[in-house]
């Protein structure tokens, strides 16, 4: 019961639009993913039953180089997320021969990617980077898409960060 009315949980599943910290800053992880390329589509995924050469080719199609593995078309709900593939370490695995293209992803995906609400500052994320190469955002408890270094730096570097 508890957990449904603390506020850090609320907030880092996207439920909580406000700062929890009283910070004035404004950007959210939530401006960051709308900055990303309009050609993407809201959630990047695979699921378990597709094949390695599958999620390698959505992976390739939109340039992401991690995406979750749902067991439903989206939306979906965050416990629905069964796994992340990341081109690191299918890589690793085609080329060991630990997986074979024709392999279902259900048996070389990963744990979910981290979880962060789009209504975190963008700080919060900055230092959830330091330690994961991408973190799910999730906006009332449904994921809606991924962002990485990669996505940040670019959103800072075009002064989207200092408002």
């Amino acid at each position: 019961m508890s957990k449904i009315f603390n506020d850090a949980w609320m907030s880092s599943y996207g439920f909580l639009r406000s700062r929890l910290d009283g910070s004035t800053e404004q950007s959210t992880v939530g401006d960051v993913l709308r900055r990303k390329s309009g050609a993407l589509p809201a959630l990047v995924h695979t699921h378990p039953s597709e094949t390695v050469r599958d999620a390698i080719g959505i992976l390739r199609e939109y340039g992401v180089s991690q995406m979750p593995v749902v067991g439903a078309e989206p939306p979906v709900m965050a416990g629905e997320v069964a796994g992340s593939v990341s081109e690191r370490e299918l890589l690793s695995a085609v080329f060991e021969g630990r997986a074979k293209l024709a392999d279902a992803v259900s048996a070389h995906m990963s744990p979910p990617l981290r979880m962060i609400g789009a209504g975190e500052l963008v700080s919060a994320a900055g230092k959830a980077l330091r330690d994961w190469d991408a973190l799910m955002v999730v906006e009332e408890g449904k994921p809606v898409g991924v962002i990485t270094r990669y996505d940040l730096l670019g959103f800072l570097s075009e002064g989207a960060g200092r408002r």
